[in-house]
């Protein structure tokens, strides 16, 4: 059992227990849990916590991405006594939960590390225990802190976006990230910047493109790891923008 994983759910139906705690957060895409009859699909952002010995049924919706954080038996913990004891209390009972904004930043920062290093159990270990600490922070200050669902966070918003670059990004993801209607986010978030909240995910896209440009790497590559569809998408946005093509970006700059 590794510490900490990410892994993609199956698109088929499956149905498990097992003897230690688990946390799930969903990183991308959309699942399906069900906890003893309690069904919630999950979009990114939220999660659910699943107390040990409870039967619980999980499938993907499309391509999906969840990190799974196991809280071992006390026998095989890598954290203290006193440590296991408080966090354990989270699984008292199962319980699905919302990510505030500065933890899904956390959790997809996290993820990033753990698929750079996946080997690396001493990461796995540090990345799961912080992730069980400030979530537990989060619930058990979450009946005097509830969001407001009336303030935009530009700084955390752009946070998230700049982790998630090389994703696609759907505009109901930035819109759950803020606790806001995807109409309402589309609004506030206008009236903020000025520019609709697709233009300035483009704009993020195209601004990542040319730095990566100026680093050296080929558009082909760039294109990947800016989230864009394929080379050609992003040729024809970076042209649009800029009135150049990537290719002869770069090779102006030599």
């Amino acid at each position: 059992m590794n510490p900490t994983d990410i892994i993609r759910l199956p698109d088929q139906g499956n149905t498990h227990e097992h003897d230690y705690h688990q946390l799930v957060v969903v990183l991308d895409g959309n699942t399906d849990f069900d906890i003893n009859g309690n069904d919630k699909q999950l979009q990114v952002g939220q999660g659910c916590l699943v107390p040990s010995s409870e039967y619980h049924a999980f499938k993907g919706l499309g391509e999906n991405s969840v990190m799974l954080v196991n809280l071992p038996t006390p026998s095989e913990k890598a954290i203290t006594d006193e440590e296991y004891e408080v966090v354990s209390r989270l699984f008292d009972q199962a319980a699905y939960f919302q990510l505030n904004p500065r933890l899904q930043v956390l959790a997809s920062a996290l993820s990033g590390e753990l698929q750079q290093y996946p080997e690396d159990k001493m990461l796995a270990r540090a990345c799961g225990n912080t992730l069980l600490s400030s979530i537990r922070h989060q619930l058990s200050t979450a009946h005097s802190a509830k969001p407001k669902g009336n303030q935009l966070d530009i700084d955390q918003l752009d946070q998230f976006i700049e982790l998630n670059l090389s994703r696609k990004v759907h505009i109901n993801q930035l819109a759950n990230f803020c606790f806001l209607s995807v109409s309402q986010f589309h609004e506030r978030f206008k009236e903020k910047t000025g520019i609709t909240p697709h233009q300035y995910l483009m704009r993020k896209r195209i601004e990542r493109a040319q730095a990566l440009l100026v680093e050296g790497f080929t558009p082909i590559n760039v294109a990947e790891m800016c989230g864009f569809s394929s080379q050609s998408a992003m040729t024809s946005l970076f042209t649009q923008i800029l009135g150049i093509t990537p290719i002869k970006f770069q090779k102006q700059l030599r």
